[in-house]
């Protein structure tokens, strides 16, 4: 896929193309309060492959809507919440 996306929603659904079935059951069968473990591992990936560190700025501002501090961080814990909380819907 081309381009960087441009909300959470997007992100989520490249996500669930991009992740092995493997991957989702180990996201989705994971405690909410625990989804900071991905911390080096997939939310490295999304700050890495969707231009986090790069100010996608469309994005830190989907997931950090309420801020001005646009952490690329605390960004891509957002994704990683709203991923888990597809994965619960689709359980």
């Amino acid at each position: 896929m081309k381009g960087y996306p441009k909300s959470v929603r997007e992100a989520v659904k490249r996500l669930l193309l991009e992740l092995s079935d493997r991957d989702k059951l180990v996201i989705q069968n994971t405690l909410e309060e625990d989804l900071s473990l991905f911390h080096f591992t997939w939310a490295n990936y999304v700050r890495n492959e969707f231009g986090l560190w790069k100010n996608n700025e469309e994005l830190l501002k989907d997931c950090l809507p309420e801020t001005n501090e646009r952490s690329p961080d605390e960004a891509s814990s957002v994704i990683m919440k709203a991923l888990w909380k597809s994965l619960q819907a689709s359980a």
